[in-house]
This record gives structure tokens, C-alpha cells and sequence, in this order.
């Protein structure tokens, strides 16, 4: 069942799976991410030109729907590298929800002949370049996973797409949808994986009975007629839009997994940083009024401290 409170909810992921009948279960996992609190609350402390607040709102509903796919206890990543405009792009959920995003680019360049159509997705090869998109789940002691595809097409979601089709070999249908309003920005997510028997990147992995191909094939045609001001309707809960999509299929709804906009910085964890540097390094790194200042690129807190001057 979904969460009753659904329609009050701005910011998660709603699961849903697509049955193949009988002897096949959940042969089709969905999501759909309404991640409209979270990016506001991201974009409203950065001073994004629109083209590129439009790649960090795509970024972060994307990593939050892969991250809803998968079963860790750690930070899942999204982060990509390029040598354009835009030279890193990161957004990161933990298990619990927690999500954050932030992108570095050179704030002297030239933006004249970047697409800023608000009806088509944020140019990502236009912004970033040559470069690479990595995905990676750490889970601390428990180890690291990290896979990694070049970015050689203009949309997030074709990069996206290029890695599950080449690297893990899951056959994914992906929609993203982000843009600002008069309200503010909104962004959504929209996620098909065929889930595989033997779960994942085997030689092994089943091929699709003619029943699962047809269902498939049939959730995809029924995703592609989503267009996106549906997708960017704040009137349209996930709930709503999921059923109008995909009930012929009896999409079978799951619990709500909540997105939250918060930092992993804090003060302790500044304390821990400047307590290891040597008196010498503080003075080095200290600005003019001898006062050494830390602040955080994701959620742009600040700390100052006082730097005792060197009087030899």
C-alpha cells in the first residue's frame, strides 16, 4: 500500500513492481522520485546559472531512484568529471535518505551557446565536455562498489542509460524531468529495470519468456506517452501518475522511502580537521585578519577560527 499521507509529501521515492503472472513475480521494478523540496533546498543556497541548476536538479533525481534500487548501508554516489564548463558533478544519498549535491564550473566562461530549452534535459556533454560519469556504493569496512561509463551523449539520461545497457546489462527505461516554475523548481524521476533471475551482470541471467517480453516492451510504450509536464505537475502525486501510467498492468505500489536535503558536514568533523593541522599550517592557510575559515562546498556552512599570529 501507499503511504496515505502521499499527496503531502515533496521530496522521495515511490516503488512499484510490475508482476509477469504466475511462477514470475516482480518481473519489473519501477520508481518514481518526487524530488522537488530536496532540489530547492540544494539549488537555493548555490547561484547555478539555469542550464546548470537544471544538470545538478537531474543529478540528484537520478541518483536518488538508482539508489532506491539497491540494498546498502553506506552512501551511493553519483559523480561526474569533465574538462568543460562544469568539471565535477556530484550528488550522493545516504541509507537513510540523506541527499545533498553540489557542481564546480569556471564561473568566467562563456554561456551563450549552451540550450537552456526548458522542454528538453540540461546539455551535459555541452556543459562538462569529455569526461566519465561514476556511480559508487560505499559502504565503509564493508567494501566498495564502482562502475563507471565515459560521457558521450547530451543528456544525463543517455549516459545513464549507455552504463546499464553496456556495464550491467539490465534492461532499464529512464525519464528525468526538472525545470523551474513561478513555485520554485521541480524534478522528478521515472524508473523501468526488467529485473533479472539471477540478479545482475551473469552470463547466466534468463532470457525473457514471451509473456515477460511483452510486459515489457508494454511498460515502456506506457512510460514513453508520460510527457513532462506531467512529470513536473506538482497536482500529480507520484501515486497518481504511477496508476495512470501503469494500471493496466496492476502496478502494485510500495512503501514511500523519504528524500531528505541534508549535509554530512559538521562542526565536529571541522574541529577533528583543524585540531590535525600544525600551528605553521594554520598560520599558512589563515587570511589577513589571522582568522582560518572552513567552509562546506554542499551546504555552504562556515567556521572561523582565531589564528595566534607568529610573533618570532
Amino acid at each position: 500500500m501507499a503511504d496515505p499521507n502521499l499527496s503531502g509529501v515533496l521530496s522521495g521515492v515511490l516503488p512499484f513492481v510490475i508482476d509477469a503472472g504466475p511462477g514470475r513475480q516482480a518481473a519489473i521494478r519501477g520508481r518514481l522520485a518526487r524530488m522537488d523540496d530536496v532540489v530547492n533546498g540544494i539549488l537555493g543556497r548555490h547561484n547555478y546559472p539555469d542550464a546548470m541548476a537544471k544538470l545538478a536538479a537531474e543529478a540528484v533525481v537520478l541518483a536518488s531512484c538508482l539508489a532506491s534500487t539497491m540494498n546498502y548501508d553506506g552512501i551511493f554516489s553519483l559523480q561526474a568529471k569533465g574538462d568543460g564548463i562544469v568539471n565535477t558533478l556530484l550528488a550522493d544519498v545516504t541509507t537513510d535518505g540523506a541527499t545533498r549535491g553540489y557542481m564546480s564550473y569556471d564561473q568566467d566562461a562563456n554561456l551563450d551557446h549552451i540550450d537552456t530549452d526548458s522542454n528538453s534535459s540540461a546539455p551535459m556533454m555541452q556543459l562538462m565536455g569529455g569526461g566519465h560519469l561514476a556511480f559508487t556504493v560505499d559502504q565503509g569496512k564493508k567494501g566498495r562498489y564502482q562502475g563507471i561509463v565515459p560521457i558521450e551523449a547530451q543528456a544525463i539520461t543517455d549516459v545513464a542509460l549507455r552504463y546499464f545497457r553496456d556495464s550491467e546489462q539490465i534492461d532499464t527505461a529512464l525519464m528525468l524531468a526538472a525545470d523551474i516554475q513561478d513555485d520554485g523548481w521541480h524534478a522528478t524521476g521515472l524508473l523501468l529495470q526488467r529485473i533479472p533471475e539471477t540478479g545482475g551482470n551473469y552470463d547466466d541471467v534468463l532470457p525473457m519468456s514471451d509473456v515477460e517480453e511483452d510486459i515489457w516492451h508494454t511498460a515502456c510504450t506506457m512510460m514513453a506517452t508520460c510527457e513532462r509536464r506531467e512529470m513536473l505537475d506538482p497536482a500529480l502525486t507520484p501515486e497518481m501518475l504511477v496508476h495512470r501510467l501503469f494500471h493496466e498492468l496492476d502496478a502494485r505500489l510500495l512503501p514511500w522511502r523519504m528524500r531528505r536535503d541534508e549535509c554530512r558536514c559538521s562542526s565536529q568533523r571541522a574541529e577533528q580537521i583543524i585540531a590535525s593541522l600544525s600551528d605553521d599550517e594554520k598560520r599558512d592557510l589563515a587570511n589577513e585578519h589571522n582568522q582560518l575559515v572552513m567552509s562546506c562546498e554542499f551546504c555552504k556552512s562556515e567556521w572561523v577560527w582565531d589564528v595566534a599570529p607568529n610573533n618570532t
